[in-house]
């Protein structure tokens, strides 16, 4: 068996803007490879602690994150088959995965090695959403939905149920938590999605939470988002989840742990935010997503955000639930990648209901970056694992390239 993972270096890339200004060229598609549903993910440590051979399968891929390490990635499965009551037990995975332009086959993905995710005590967290309580066995419930690592090895979590930020070390090993404002919270928690919207008016609508995170590139603080609106910030009919546009995006000080808040408005009510990857300390790349698969789909796209001058809303527990007054002003946003352009022949039936994952990799010749995207195919039998890379290209910016040593 492999050795759990070590992170003896890496770099985070980011773009830092400059006075001069450009239209950023169209992400160019290099290529898509495909995970089968059967594949092993390789987390030996798991066979003698879960009987059911479908624990070892990978797939439910919400998060990725490049090490700065040649071709390895860390990618993170979420809270596992049918909805995490199979009892799945939490993991991080490590991938290699090479882009080479113009190859026979452009992109390739190994998987190489998963490790368990344990509270301080050595319990594997669960997905299972009965599990509201550590017992002698296992951690808390935990729905792992955004990763991303630090300069010193460690690696952040974003948790769907709490909605939580964990740190956890370079073992997989939860170190530390960071306290989050009640109003994103459920006052009562339930085992049933129905009930636990039923039961509660306040607080992240079930398997609506923390969705995706970022790390500035100066390392001081995260960025993430809620993938939709809080029950309160929405129209609501009876026991219904809510509808609405004013997603709330959370912004934390990783020394301090003050919390900032912010307004994204997504393009439909339907709409979800999938991930957020920084290009700065101020702006970001943020999936959002409409919920449909195949030629249902009709919004699929990458936004660049810019939080300059948008309204810190951290002390408001209800959001207007329409348009928003000229007192809040909402990040601003605009299109940088659509999925559904002709140009890139993805759309169809067989494109994938959910794209969750987004991280930058390695630079190519000619100074373009790699962007990967990857879908979650939430362990369906049926539904390979897809990785989507892109040559991207921004001028008027530069790279800059900060190690991790």
């Amino acid at each position: 068996m492999r050795s759990p993972l070590h992170y003896t270096a890496f770099c985070t890339v980011a773009f830092i803007a400059t006075a001069s200004s450009g239209i950023a060229q169209q992400p160019r598609l290099i290529g898509v490879a495909e995970v089968a549903s059967s594949a092993s993910d390789r987390c030996e440590s798991m066979k003698s602690l879960a009987a059911d051979p479908t624990h070892s399968h990978f797939g439910g891929i919400s998060a990725l994150e490049y090490t700065g390490v040649g071709n390895q990635y860390l990618a993170l499965p979420d809270r596992g088959p049918a909805d995490g009551e199979t009892g799945y037990l939490c993991r991080i995975g490590k991938l290699e995965i090479s882009i080479v332009p113009d190859d026979e086959s452009p992109v390739r993905v190994e998987v190489v090695q998963a490790i368990p995710l344990t509270d301080r005590d050595g319990r594997c967290f669960t997905g299972d959403p009965r599990q509201l309580a550590p017992s002698d066995q296992r951690a808390g419930r935990l729905d792992p939905e955004g990763i991303r690592l630090t300069s010193e090895g460690t690696f952040w979590v974003a948790d769907e149920y709490g909605p939580s930020l964990i740190e956890f070390n370079a073992q997989g090993q939860a170190i530390r938590e960071l306290a989050l404002p009640g109003h994103l919270k459920v006052p009562h928690p339930s085992a049933s999605k129905s009930d636990e919207i039923r039961l509660n008016q306040t607080g992240r609508i079930c398997n609506r939470g923390l969705e995706g995170l970022a790390i500035s590139p100066d390392g001081t603080t995260l960025l993430a988002v809620m993938q939709h609106i809080l029950l309160q910030d929405g129209e609501r009919e009876g026991d219904a989840a809510p509808n609405g546009r004013n997603c709330r995006m959370i912004q934390a000080d990783i020394a301090t742990g003050q919390i900032r808040e912010y307004v994204y408005r997504t393009e439909h009510n339907h709409n979800g935010l999938h991930e957020i990857l920084a290009l700065s300390n101020s702006e970001f790349l943020v999936i959002e997503h409409d919920f449909q698969p195949g030629e249902k789909a009709r919004f699929k796209k990458v936004m660049r955000i810019n939080l300059a001058g948008a309204t810190e809303v951290q002390s408001l527990d209800q959001l207007p639930t329409g348009d928003l007054p000229e007192s809040i002003v909402p990040v601003q946003k605009r299109e940088f990648l659509d999925l559904l352009n002709p140009v890139y022949g993805l759309a169809g039936p067989n494109l994938p209901e959910k794209f969750e994952s987004l991280t930058f990799g390695p630079a190519l010749p000619g100074g373009q970056r790699t962007l990967v995207i990857a879908s979650d195919n939430d362990f369906a039998p049926e539904a390979s694992t897809k990785f989507y890379a892109f040559a991207v290209e921004l001028p008027g910016w530069e790279t800059l390239q900060v190690n991790r040593d």
